[in-house]
């Protein structure tokens, strides 16, 4: 029997890998799906961070030393996008445009009112239609200015004690200039020092027993659920096969040869699942080269797992061709069948983690409890053991439909 069985198998597979046409389905559609998604809901940089630029004009209309210290600490937010214009009048009529979010104006006396201990204002033009990007603008702008004022504050303070020094004002200008910057020198290299090693330091920590994650790759989501998703969509074209060989008359005569006839479903139901391996192999390879995706620490884990994901959709496959009457009508509602339970089953978002009807409604298909686990391991860190109740949920799946297509299967 096992002899039939593998031969029945492999004349099945033989059948879906010489079709172009569902190889292109089965591989590279989800493959495209999966990177597609992923470049369009997760703009991430190499680091797994998102990346976000918020746009800002700079107009610095001040020809001293502290105008261009804001220029320059906004330059090095890596939050924001920094465009210089001369002209402040053109800087807003960019914000009114939205062009940016916001336009910063610095006086040409900003220098020198800070050099004299006069207090000073720059102008935020802020567009209202982009409030939150505005107000990073301001944070990040207020931030640069409390360093600035700071150091001005040190400068302000070294002069005037310096000025109160015997002989000061016999001094010739040029030195007591350069004598007032080699003491902020050394005051502001004190306070860098300190600011590196501060008196008292925070320390992070994970909780106790913990460990912290990296950064969430979305492809450990996209990849394993389009996997799924078109693993299932073999279920109309192994109906529709087995009703195509009813039609043509093969299955008449494997029926009238000295073969068992549970060789011939066995072998179908082999040769389904041996697809659904090589789906997950291609497109989980594809993920791990392509998109740094892990793969878990748990290979045994993942081989039950897509072991149990093949079963429930080739006996899902048997069970849908004995409800329908022709290959045609077996091919439609497959690929029915295959959309709803992408839908459904959390491929495009995660279903099961919703609260109220839906999340429950998303528990009685197997493609959930597929993703779900797919996706602890690759992206959590799950183990055999934590994934356990959903292979146990997906052989459930398996043994029922089986035992249904067992039931009202006819080898007439």
């Amino acid at each position: 029997m096992i002899r039939h069985t593998l031969a029945i198998a492999w004349k099945d597979m033989l059948i879906v890998l010489k079709d172009k046409g569902a190889l292109a389905v089965y591989f590279l559609m989800p493959l495209l799906f999966a990177s597609l998604m992923g470049i369009a809901f997760a703009n991430t940089s190499g680091s797994g961070e998102t990346a976000i630029e918020i746009a800002i004009i700079v107009a610095n209309q001040d020809r001293g030393t502290y105008g261009q210290m804001v220029v320059d600490g906004l330059k090095q937010a890596t939050v924001l996008a920094v465009t210089e214009e001369n002209d402040p009048t053109a800087a807003d009529r960019l914000v009114a445009e939205g062009q940016a979010a916001a336009a910063l104006i610095i006086p040409a006396d900003l220098s020198d009112r800070i050099d004299a201990g006069e207090t000073a204002a720059i102008t935020l033009i802020k567009d209202p239609a982009q409030q939150e990007a505005a107000n990073i603008v301001a944070g990040v702008t207020n931030q640069a200015m409390a360093e600035i004022g700071m150091l001005a504050e040190l400068r302000y303070g070294v002069h005037a004690v310096t000025s109160q020094s015997p002989g000061y004002d016999k001094a010739p200008p040029e030195m007591a200039a350069a004598a007032e910057a080699q003491t902020l020198g050394v005051i502001w290299t004190a306070v860098q020092q300190m600011r590196q090693s501060p008196v008292i330091a925070v320390e992070e920590t994970a909780v106790a027993n913990t460990k912290e994650l990296e950064d969430w790759n979305p492809m450990t989501y996209n990849v394993p659920g389009f996997t799924v998703a078109f693993a299932f969509f073999l279920v109309g074209t192994m109906a529709s096969t087995l009703l195509a060989e009813k039609e043509e008359g093969t299955f008449r005569r494997l029926m009238s040869s000295p073969m068992p006839r549970g060789a011939v479903i066995t072998g179908k139901i082999l040769a389904y699942v041996g697809i659904v391996f090589l789906q997950v192999i291609v497109m989980f390879t594809a993920g791990s080269v392509f998109f740094r995706m892990p793969l878990g620490e748990a290979p045994l884990a993942l081989a039950l797992l897509t072991l149990a994901l093949a079963l429930a959709s080739a006996s899902m496959g048997i069970l849908l061709g004995t409800f329908c009457h022709s290959s045609k009508q077996a091919d439609q509602l497959g690929m029915v069948l295959g959309f709803v339970l992408l839908a459904l089953g959390g491929t495009i978002f995660p279903v099961w983690k919703a609260p109220g009807l839906m999340g429950i409604l998303c528990r009685f298909t197997p493609s959930a409890w597929a993703i779900e686990a797919y996706m602890g391991m690759f992206a959590d860190g799950w183990t055999l053991a934590r994934i356990t109740p959903n292979i146990l949920a997906l052989l459930g799946f398996a043994v029922a439909f089986a035992a249904v297509a067992i039931r009202r299967f006819r080898f007439e």
